[in-house]
């Protein structure tokens, strides 16, 4: 997935044992939608947590407006984000705790949002900035986000990767990349966070990070093709989209534990490309959320892959 394709949907796939190496499971990867409705409503950047589910959505009749909607058990959804706004590119739910990007205007934040209480409130000072702050997960005290710097003078535009404790307050930074480069924050689940980044807007790498450690691993891509849409279980196993330069090319889906080797859980049809995953765990199973997106005319939905 290139830069076009920072949208979001979702797929549900079951894949019994993941033993095999990529090559012998060129077969097309199983896939049950959370939310389907036709073109012109387009779902994204689904998240979920025990009980919970969150997505954004337009809507036919304002199909360039976006909202975030969250339910619980499957109950009647309700609308996250006040009047007057829109939401933005990524969620993510820890326990009750639902982060997500709001837009006001121009002006494009992290918020934060009690699912039981329906309580909605801003993260502590410092991570919204004049900037442009988006993508964000959450993990017990850690804040995962994008930033996007404003440029003070031409060309000098960079973004930033950044990982911050909301209890200490302490910020790190994983990756910054200047004008012509590319950033997409993937996700923070337990003692590990993952991100794609693109210092040329051509090569594409997947990092995964340890916060214990402060350690930065480049996720192997040997034969040289575009990796993204990235998210990472509790216990450091990636899971992302590999794929050609241009959107929906010979996508699959790739995961790789520590060490690997990395396995290919299966292929989306060509014209088919994905973005903004979320990896919810209940049990021994992983539930690979994403956006599903139609190259062609732009339209998406959300899916899940279940990963035993």
């Amino acid at each position: 997935m290139t830069s076009v394709g920072r949208m979001v949907a979702s797929v549900t796939v079951l894949v019994a044992a993941l033993v095999l190496p990529g090559a012998a499971l060129a077969k097309l990867l199983p896939q049950t939608p959370l939310r389907t409705n036709p073109p012109p409503v387009n779902e994204q950047s689904p998240s979920a947590a025990p009980g919970y589910f969150a997505w954004v959505q337009n809507s036919r009749s304002h199909p360039r407006l976006y909202n975030l909607y969250a339910q619980h058990n499957g109950r009647t959804r309700f609308r996250i984000n006040p009047a007057g706004t829109q939401a933005g590119e990524g969620t993510g739910i820890d326990a009750t705790t639902l982060v997500y990007t709001q837009r006001h205007g121009a002006k494009f934040s992290v918020m934060m949002f009690d699912l039981q209480t329906k309580h909605r409130f801003a993260p502590p000072a410092g991570v919204n900035t004049p900037n442009i702050e988006d993508e964000p997960t959450i993990s017990g005290d850690w804040l995962l986000f994008h930033r996007q710097n404003r440029a003070t003078a031409p060309g000098t535009n960079s973004a930033t990767i950044l990982l911050r404790n909301l209890t200490t307050g302490a910020t790190r930074t994983l990756a910054t990349v200047p004008q012509g480069g590319f950033l997409e924050a993937g996700q923070v689940n337990g003692d590990w966070a993952v991100f794609t980044k693109s210092v040329n807007d051509r090569r594409f790498n997947v990092w995964l990070y340890q916060i214990s450690t402060k350690s930065l691993t480049l996720v192997p891509n040997p034969r040289d093709k575009v990796h993204s849409a990235a998210a990472v279980n509790p216990f450091g196993t990636v899971y992302f989209e590999e794929s050609g330069s241009a959107c929906g090319s010979n996508a699959t889906v790739e995961v790789y534990p520590i060490g690997g080797p990395m396995i290919t859980a299966g292929t989306l049809r060509p014209g088919i490309d994905m973005f903004h995953p979320f990896l919810f765990e209940h049990g021994s199973t992983d539930s690979f959320q994403f956006a599903k997106l139609h190259c062609a005319g732009g339209a998406t939905d959300v899916f899940e892959s279940n990963f035993a």
